[in-house]
């Protein structure tokens, strides 16, 4: 567990807490990380990367997930605050030619502005937006988080 060195716990405490950790990233995918520490006041977040065998964890379960874990390693008025990440792949995995088309067209984007803003070469996007070529796992992500800034700064 990133960070766990911040908290002034003892060494047993740390190490139940760095083996629980290390078990809900291996079977959950679960990444848990420190953030702070400061008045008796600790800032945890956690984050599933990525759905394990189909089970996805909502932000409910990843709090209380993370609340049990803690129970008993840090003491009781010391304030837990958990900001939970839940995996959530569907708008990435659905997108293809079509997903790019429809957003290019309702922001006015050419696809020399694509090249441009995402750094894919003017061959590759003209393959994709034909559907002569296949999105990767990077072309799905690159175009999503382009196109989720590009709405959000409505820059041109």
């Amino acid at each position: 567990m990133k960070n766990l060195d911040l908290l002034p716990i003892s060494d047993e405490n740390r190490k139940k807490l760095s083996v629980s950790a290390q078990m809900y990233r291996r079977y959950a995918h679960l990444v848990i990380e420190i953030i702070s520490f400061n008045e008796n006041r600790v800032i945890v977040r956690a984050e599933q990367k990525d759905s394990m065998s189909g089970k996805q964890l909502n932000k409910k379960e990843i709090v209380e997930r993370v609340r049990e874990m803690f129970k008993g390693a840090i003491p009781e008025d010391w304030k837990l605050t958990v900001s939970a990440v839940d995996f959530d792949r569907k708008d990435i995995d659905a997108m293809n030619n079509e997903w790019i088309r429809r957003r290019m067209n309702n922001l006015g984007i050419k696809s020399k502005q694509l090249t441009t803003y995402t750094g894919i070469d003017k061959c590759t996007i003209s393959s994709i937006l034909n559907g002569e070529k296949d999105l990767t796992k990077w072309h799905k992500t690159a175009f999503y988080y382009f196109f989720k800034y590009y709405e959000t700064a409505q820059f041109g």
